[in-house]
């Protein structure tokens, strides 16, 4: 039996998600083998959260949110699915590191959802998992610049100031103006010689030309200049384009 607030809202939550359709407080109740009280208490904050729903009568359901929640964590796990191939493709042939991101609409950010690390022992540690706020370096520009115009200004007001270089965001028309640039050519470019830091990324597209997430390669500023930079670029842009067009089967 769990024990915890947290502990017994997550054990009730695999048994709706693995029960009936509809169900009452007291089967619920009985199912899980915990007081009623305590269920009808938990029950009310996953309602609150939309993770559960009223049903007919005194019935209860699953919520709305929790299949929204299911189905982005089973996009994301077939976006790995699909980009993997490719990941270990583009570190073969640069040897340098491959960020895989997937794009939270609801968020408003986008999350590493796989890596393949460069061979070379000079490398950063890149953790799956990880945050990427979108108006900054390549990965999240990569993502901001193919977002639909209202999804860009809502990110243009949130006044970040970047995770590495400590910097304001710059005038919402100078922004804007290199997101365009980013959008025609396909892929964004971010070097840092200061940090030390430096990639370059292109969008990943679904069904309809929604915006997945994006890959990028990533390395220490010191090596951005030993490669070509358009064949590199056109290196991601053309992996991005693979992975898209198999994401889209995917999703069929």
């Amino acid at each position: 039996m769990p024990s915890g607030a947290a502990g017994r809202l997550a054990y009730l939550l695999k048994l709706i998600a693995d029960g009936p359709q509809a169900f009452s407080l007291g089967q619920l109740s009985e199912r899980s083998k915990l007081p009623t009280s305590t269920v009808h208490r938990l029950l009310q904050e996953l309602v609150r959260s939309g993770l559960v729903e009223r049903g007919a009568g005194q019935s209860y359901r699953p919520g709305r949110d929790l299949y929204l929640l299911a189905s982005r964590l089973i996009s994301q796990f077939d976006l790995v699915r699909c980009a993997r191939p490719f990941l270990e493709e583009l570190v073969e042939e640069w040897q340098e590191t491959v960020v895989l991101c997937a794009y939270s609409p609801t968020a408003g950010n986008a999350v590493i959802a796989d890596t393949v690390h460069t061979p070379n022992p000079f490398r950063y540690a890149i953790a799956i998992g990880g945050v990427i706020e979108l108006p900054w370096g390549s990965l999240g520009k990569a993502i901001l610049a193919n977002l639909p115009e209202e999804r860009r200004k809502a990110v243009f007001g949130l006044g970040t100031v970047g995770p590495i270089s400590g910097r304001s965001l710059p005038a919402p028309e100078v922004l804007e103006s290199e997101l365009a640039l980013i959008r025609k050519q396909g892929h964004s470019r971010y070097h840092d010689p200061e940090n030390d830091l430096s990639g370059i990324a292109s969008p990943i597209f679904g069904r309809e030309g929604v915006v997945l997430g994006c890959i990028g390669v990533t390395m220490p500023a010191k090596r951005y200049g030993l490669h070509l930079e358009d064949d590199l670029s056109s290196a991601v842009r053309e992996t991005a384009a693979r992975i898209s067009e198999r994401a889209r089967i995917a999703q069929t």
